[in-house]
Formats: structure tokens, sequence, C-alpha cells
């Protein structure tokens, strides 16, 4: 075959074509840091680190809420520890009351304090996190207790049974407050009952009743105890998932990275030995096609 100085030029130029394209394809793996960036850079790669970047999504999105979850578990646990103590009070109170050592006057004046205290309770159960009602079940934009306007002292309930809950995994719900139904459930009947019968007792003197209602005191104090030990318990489970999706997004990320970010150290070796080629293909240009017809003179 004929080897012309046409033919050498062809080959001449797409040999430096091939080399400034290697050129720009290196020159962008340091720049975006990428190795994979479109399914034709390597589709085995390119779809799965998809995948995992769709996984890490997820993670994401349940490590939000999760953090959504504990703000509103932190407040409703901090809540009824503050109820906790208000119930302890009124135990108190009714012990006092109770007690053959104090008279009518005296007893009027616990009343109130009860009266005082199941106020508190009312605003502690009326806790909100953002717009939403915590003890209100999922009925959450309505506050879940108030006072019954056409019964002075007694309190409606607005919850429903339904607890607040928040996604944690797939198909895994867990809940991130009490539903007020169940908060004011005591074995001895309803929390706001019980404590308007103390009151009631208080202000008719009447030391009998006030011995009678001691044990359903303490059933206000455990149910209220008990409900918090179940927020608490929640949180202690979403803080545990949290910081088990922590390690998981380790480990997405630096599989993610492994199939499709840039090894800067060799992309900057093959862009020196491009840059070699590319320079010595140039000098050999000049050296065969330097002649013009006055070397032939």
């Amino acid at each position: 075959m004929r080897v012309t100085n046409r033919l050498l030029l062809d080959n001449f130029m797409r040999d430096i074509t091939l080399n400034r394209n290697e050129y720009a394809d290196i020159s962008s793996r340091l720049s975006s840091g990428k190795e994979v960036r479109y399914a034709s850079d390597d589709p085995v790669n390119f779809q799965r680190s998809r995948f995992l970047e769709e996984n890490l999504r997820k993670v994401n999105q349940f490590q939000s809420n999760i953090d959504s979850g504990l703000r509103q578990a932190r407040f409703a646990q901090e809540a009824l520890d503050a109820a906790i103590d208000d119930l302890i009070k009124v135990k108190s109170v009714l012990v006092q009351g109770a007690s053959d050592n104090y008279d009518e006057g005296d007893r009027e004046n616990m009343a109130d304090q009860v009266a005082g205290l199941r106020d508190s309770l009312v605003s502690l159960f009326n806790t909100k996190s953002g717009d939403r009602y915590l003890f209100a079940g999922t009925n959450s934009a309505v506050p879940p207790f108030e006072e019954d306007p056409l019964n002075p002292g007694a309190i409606l309930n607005n919850s429903n049974s339904s607890d607040p809950k928040v996604a944690v995994d797939d198909g895994v719900l867990v809940n991130v407050s009490i539903n007020g139904q169940e908060l004011v459930a005591t074995d001895s009947g309803d929390l706001f009952t019980i404590l308007g019968d103390i009151e009631q007792a208080l202000r008719d003197n009447d030391s009998t009743i006030l011995n009678s209602l001691m044990d359903a005191a303490d059933d206000m104090v455990d149910q209220v105890t008990d409900s918090a030990s179940k927020i608490g318990s929640n949180i202690n489970r979403m803080e545990f998932q949290f910081e088990q999706y922590e390690f998981t997004k380790i480990t997405l990320e630096s599989d993610i990275s492994s199939l499709t970010d840039a090894d800067y150290a060799e992309a900057a070796a093959d862009l020196s030995s491009n840059q070699i080629a590319y320079d010595s293909a140039i000098a050999v240009y000049q050296s065969m096609f330097s002649n013009t017809l006055l070397n032939y003179l």
C-alpha cells in the first residue's frame, strides 16, 4: 500500500482527535471529581450507584422523620414529668385534707390549690410542638382538653385514641406521644373526674370521701408515669435508630464513592501521559511536514 502524505495527515488528525477527546475526559474527571456521571460512562456502576443513592435518600428521610419525632417526644416527656409533679402535689394536698388536723377553712384553701393544679395539668396536656397538640392523638389541630362551659370545673376531652406516629423505617412506625384518651384513663376512672371529686370533697369538708380517694390519687400518678415511661422508651428507640442510620450513611456514601468518584492520582497521571503523547505527536508532525518544495530544489 502506498503511504502518501494525505494518508499520514489523516492518521495524524485521527490520533490527535482521540488524544484531545481523552484529554477532555480526564479533565472532566478531575474538575468534577466523578469517574461515572452518565450511564454511558459505566452502565453497571451507574445503575448500582443510583440504587445506593436511592437508599441513601431514604435513610436521610427517615432521619428527618426521627429528628421531628424526637423533638415532639421530648416536649411530651417534659410535659408529663411536670404533670407528675403536679399530681404528687395533689396527692400531698389530699393527704393533708383527709387529716382531722384541718378545718373547713383550711380545706377550702386546699380545694383552691387542687383547682389551680387541675388548670396547670390542662395546660401541660395541651402542650404543642409547632402547630400540633401532642396529646390530641391524630386530632392534633384541636386543643385536647378544655373546660366545659356548661359545667364549670369539668374538663372536656377532644382527643381521639390514635397515637401520633412517625415512620422510622419501611413499614415501621413509632409513637411520639400518648393520645389524650389513654393519658387520662386511670384504673379508677377519668383523671380529671377524680380531680373534680377531690376538689369537691375538700369544699364539702368531707374527710371520709377524701380518704376513699387515696387509691384513685395513686392511680393518677401511676397512669401519667406509665405514659411518660412509654414515651421515654420510644425516645431511646428513635435515638438508637438514628445512630444506626449514621453508620448506614457512612457505608452507603463510601460505596457510592467507590463506584463513581474519580481517582485523582490516577487521573493526574493519565493527564500527564496524555499531554506527553500530544506534545510528541506535534513534534513528529512538525518534523514530517516541515519540508517544502524548496528543500528539493
